[in-house]
């Protein structure tokens, strides 16, 4: 009975200090959540922003609540959202898939627009007009400019919504 019970509490303290090493591990890891959480939560705020969607909302749980395991949860879960978001991004270099996201409904017809304006080539000119869209030096001054197919598409997007959503001031029409 001796050597069952020196057996047990031989085990008993082998298993508490794994246990103690581990919390200790969890702890620094812990530290180091917050600051990380909050860095994919901005990245993925400034690809939002870049991209002209929303921001996703947060009610910053991570300032109320102090397990280690919910904290990597968020901390995961935003990591995820920037990479999607930029992932997104990265796509909406391409001309044609700037445009769409852009208009949206109006896809096809803004794609039929910048088509036969520019041949959707973002750096092309015709006198004072620029761009995928070829707009002038005035417009390019209300609504914006950019060097990007995503930046082109969003300035024509609020040109075409003020005119009507008509393509009036554009020589080609869809």
């Amino acid at each position: 009975m001796a050597v069952l019970s020196f057996g047990t509490a031989s085990t008993t303290s082998q298993q508490q200090a794994p246990q103690e090493n581990a919390s200790h591990r969890v702890g620094k890891g812990c530290s180091q959540t917050k600051p990380y959480l909050a860095k994919k939560r901005l990245a993925t705020w400034k690809w939002q922003d870049t991209i002209y969607v929303s921001r996703t909302r947060t009610s910053y749980a991570e300032q109320r609540t102090h397990g280690c395991s919910y904290l990597r949860w968020i901390a995961k879960l935003w990591a995820g959202r920037a990479n999607e978001t930029y992932s997104r991004y990265v796509d909406l270099q391409e001309p044609e898939e700037a445009v769409c996201h852009v208009f949206g409904v109006y896809c096809s017809e803004a794609l039929r627009v910048a088509g036969c304006e520019s041949h959707l080539y973002v750096w092309a000119h015709n006198g004072q007009y620029l761009g995928m869209f070829q707009m002038g030096s005035s417009e390019r001054e209300r609504y914006g400019h950019g060097d990007t197919p995503l930046e082109q598409a969003h300035a024509a997007h609020e040109y075409f919504v003020d005119s009507g959503k008509d393509w009036s001031p554009w020589s080609c029409r869809p």
